[in-house]
């Protein structure tokens, strides 16, 4: 079922420069990162004085940042905690570039703030404070970014955590259960329009996951709707799982392979997401075609 959203604002702000001692990956004790921040209403970093830790998506193997393309193949997602944005930005700046957004503040690089209302944002969903169902970013632009990151700068008095979803063990499952045909029938659909992109696609030996389920596109398929749509649905909501987002801590996720999603919640919550694609060249460039079936 489809609701209007409440919406809010993806704010574009003014910059800050942040002047940060040596730290992994700054060139120089005196490496200079630009950032976006909130430099009037509160959204503010305070996580000071510790190094980022990354951790597989079990919570429990800390892992080193030469290793993230190496755990976002194998499981879909790292974690983050006691994060800074300059932090993240620096580890990404390492093997990805920037994938634009519409609403960003500088290239790839989003503050998702709620505490305004646009007044020219259609798709606002993400920048209010209602639930998000798991999804993947930009499932209806051309070409969709491969990575993506969150980290939390300003968490939800009450709820806002996120949840995320590993799509290649749903698309294994649903191929087991109703044939890959039928499984490659699975598109988005929009108003007026039935097919707009396969959900799961596939080709020269990487598979893609495009998907969202809300006012602006959904599920469809033209020959078992009900039955195989309900059973994705159903399939997502038991593969979910919830992360606990306190101030410093975030995830990186490969875009094409893990959905993400976050519960309602109240109060200001503030986050700052990068979009990113891999460097070409790089090891795991090959995480921009999408993943391979043995990794699920």
């Amino acid at each position: 079922m489809r609701s209007a959203v409440p919406v809010g604002l993806a704010r574009t702000i003014t910059t800050q420069t942040y002047t940060s001692s040596a730290r992994p990956f700054a060139s120089s004790t005196q490496d200079l990162v630009l950032i976006t921040l909130d430099t009037y209403g509160g959204c503010q970093e305070s996580i000071k004085g510790l190094p980022m830790r990354l951790l597989a998506s079990n919570g429990a193997l800390e892992i080193a940042h030469d290793e993230v393309g190496g755990y976002l193949a194998r499981d879909g997602y790292v974690l983050i905690r006691q994060a800074r944005a300059v932090e993240v930005s620096r580890l990404l700046k390492t093997w990805t570039l920037p994938v634009d957004h519409p609403h960003q503040a500088q290239p790839g690089v989003t503050v998702i703030d709620p505490s305004k209302t646009p007044s020219d944002v259609l798709n606002a969903a993400g920048f209010s404070r209602t639930a998000l169902l798991p999804h993947t970013d930009r499932s209806l632009h051309v070409e969709p970014p491969s990575l993506l990151a969150s980290l939390t700068v300003i968490p939800a008095d009450v709820g806002g955590g996120g949840v995320v979803v590993d799509g290649a063990y749903v698309a294994a499952e649903l191929r087991g259960q109703f044939g890959a045909e039928a499984v490659a029938g699975l598109s988005l659909s929009m108003s007026g329009q039935e097919g707009v992109q396969a959900i799961f696609g596939s080709r020269d030996g990487f598979q893609r996951i495009r998907y969202r389920d809300d006012e602006i596109a959904w599920p469809w398929h033209r020959d078992r709707p009900a039955e195989i749509t309900a059973r994705l649905r159903q399939l997502i909501k038991d593969a979910s799982a919830p992360l606990a987002l306190g101030r410093g801590d975030g995830y990186l996720l490969h875009n094409h392979r893990t959905l993400h999603g976050r519960s309602a919640f109240t109060g200001r919550r503030c986050v700052i997401r990068f979009l990113a694609k891999v460097k070409e060249g790089h090891p795991y460039a090959w995480l921009n075609r999408g993943f391979r079936r043995a990794d699920s």
